[in-house]
Formats: structure tokens, C-alpha cells, sequence
């Protein structure tokens, strides 16, 4: 299949995706680790609005949200979705995929191919792990941004593996 080139205004360069320590559903609560799922979410400056993506059992949804010239719209959602959650900042890499990693589509190796990270992650966990391991910053509770106390690669390499 080729490749269809897109202009670079529209894809957001930076994303920040949240790992999710409780889901609704029963059995994916059984899920190995801290983590359960998966999502990611960018701000569209030339929109004004946020971009959630979130690849669940019911299908792949895609959301705009108006920001809002105050931010206060926007506020509720964003604290309501991130409870209880860890938010990594990462840029999207710009490293080709392999063919394996196309086995399966949960939230996972969607939001692998997402952010643009090559890693073995199948699991939220190991996906966490690979995110700070390739220059991701974890974002805290209190919104103060601190890097992880691992080793980083140099910039534009994206190979760790989960």
C-alpha cells in the first residue's frame, strides 16, 4: 500500500496519552499490572480544540472538543478523564513501523502507531515503560512536568522496546 502524504498542520506533533488505571469492563480489570488502557489527546492550536483519540472494544472513537477562549468548557472533561490516570508527553516520532506491530488493533498498538514509537509493549504497562525510555515526560498530579529517572536516547530515535 502506499503512502499518502498529509500536509504537517494537520497532525499534531505532540501528544499526551493517558494511561487508565480502571476501565469499566469486568474482564479487562483482570488485565496484568497497573494500567488497563490506553488513550491519547492533542491540542489543534489551528482549531482551538483538543483531539481524544481512544481505540476501545466498541470501536475507535475520534472527539473534537472546543477549547473555548477561557478554557473553562474544557476543564470538567480533561479532570474528569485523566482521574486516577498517568499522563505521558511525548512527541510523535517519525520512525517507520513494522509489519508485526500491525497484529491486533486495541488501544495498545493503536496508540503505538499513534505517537509514532516502535516498541514489543502489547500490554499498557510495558507501553508506559517504552513512552519514558524514548524521551516521554511524565506530567504529575499537580500539573508540574518531571522527566523519568531513566535513560533517555538521543533525539529522534524511537526504539526501545517494551
Amino acid at each position: 500500500m502506499d503512502e499518502i502524504a498529509l500536509p504537517d498542520a494537520i497532525e499534531p506533533t505532540e501528544w499526551y496519552v493517558i494511561f487508565h488505571r480502571k476501565v469499566a469492563g469486568r474482564w479487562l480489570a483482570r488485565i496484568p499490572g497497573e494500567f488497563k488502557h490506553v488513550s491519547a489527546m492533542a491540542y489543534c492550536a489551528g482549531f482551538k480544540a483538543w483531539l481524544i483519540y481512544d481505540t476501545q472494544l466498541s470501536g475507535t472513537r475520534i472527539v473534537l472538543i472546543a477549547h473555548g477562549t477561557n478554557g473553562e468548557t474544557i476543564k470538567p472533561f480533561f479532570i474528569e478523564r485523566t482521574r486516577d490516570c498517568a499522563v505521558v508527553k511525548i512527541a510523535r516520532g517519525n520512525v517507520s513501523m513494522g509489519l508485526s506491530s500491525r497484529w491486533g488493533h486495541y488501544c495498545v498498538p493503536a496508540i503505538k502507531h499513534l505517537v509514532g514509537v516502535r516498541c514489543r509493549a502489547v500490554r499498557p504497562d510495558a507501553l508506559y515503560r517504552a513512552l519514558i525510555r524514548n524521551g516521554g515526560i511524565l506530567i504529575d498530579e499537580r500539573g508540574h512536568a518531571s522527566t523519568a529517572d531513566r535513560s533517555q536516547p538521543a533525539a529522534g530515535t524511537a526504539t526501545g522496546t517494551g
